[in-house]
């Protein structure tokens, strides 16, 4: 029985040092897109290989917390990370909300580029998964998932840089994010991680989900 404990606890313990290791691999290879400029182009993932186009546009992301996310077609939307708020405009419907960056509900899958080693150990549970031959695939699961946008989030670095980005809502639909052409610019005009809505606009101020009272 004493070496059956024993046992156990060395596997938990290994577990949670891959999950440590994992963890710090990720937070390493965000370190390196701490500012960065990219093109995208999303889809909707059907059966098999499937996919349909859904979106492309463009991103800016600079660390912490300040994040352009600018769909151009078919449909024009903006995602705007300034560091304390977070701005989803869409200008068909004159309408934006804004979202506080310190709750779980702010979470979105543009913000995860800009996350923290402290911010991705408090949120989800990472792991690491061998593609190719090489550990450059993550996966990212919510630790509170009711107050997650995505329930599973899986990013792909290629050599240089971020490639692409697959995420599963908790219906089991599945959204590919592509990326090309991205850049380090040795800097960004703060401009872009600015927003005001128009004038005309309509103002939704998103609120966190309150806990249960026991």
């Amino acid at each position: 029985m004493r070496y059956l404990v024993v046992s156990l606890l060395t596997l938990t313990l290994s577990a949670l040092t891959h999950a440590q290791d994992a963890v710090q691999a990720l937070a390493d290879r965000l370190g390196e897109h701490q500012r960065f400029t990219a093109e995208f182009q999303q889809y909707s993932l059907g059966d098999g290989t499937s996919r349909e186009e859904l979106s492309q546009g463009r991103m800016w992301i600079e660390t912490p917390n300040r994040v352009r996310w600018e769909t151009e077609q078919p449909f024009p939307q903006l995602i705007v990370g300034d560091g304390d708020n977070l701005w989803i405009y869409d200008p068909d419907l004159e309408q934006a909300t804004r979202r506080s960056l310190s709750e779980e509900l702010a979470f979105t899958p543009a913000s995860v580029l800009g996350a923290s080693r402290a911010e991705l150990e408090a949120r989800f549970i990472v792991s690491q998964i061998e593609a190719g031959g090489a550990d450059n695939l993550f996966e990212l699961r919510p630790k509170v998932a009711e107050n997650a946008e995505f329930e599973r989030l899986r990013m792909l670095f290629g050599p240089r840089s971020l490639s692409e980005i697959l995420i599963e809502d908790g219906l089991g639909q599945r959204s590919l994010i592509m990326l090309k052409n991205v850049s380090f610019p040795a800097q960004i005009d703060t401009a872009r991680f600015t927003f005001t809505p128009p004038p005309g606009t309509d103002l939704i101020e998103a609120q966190p989900v309150e806990a249960p009272a026991n």
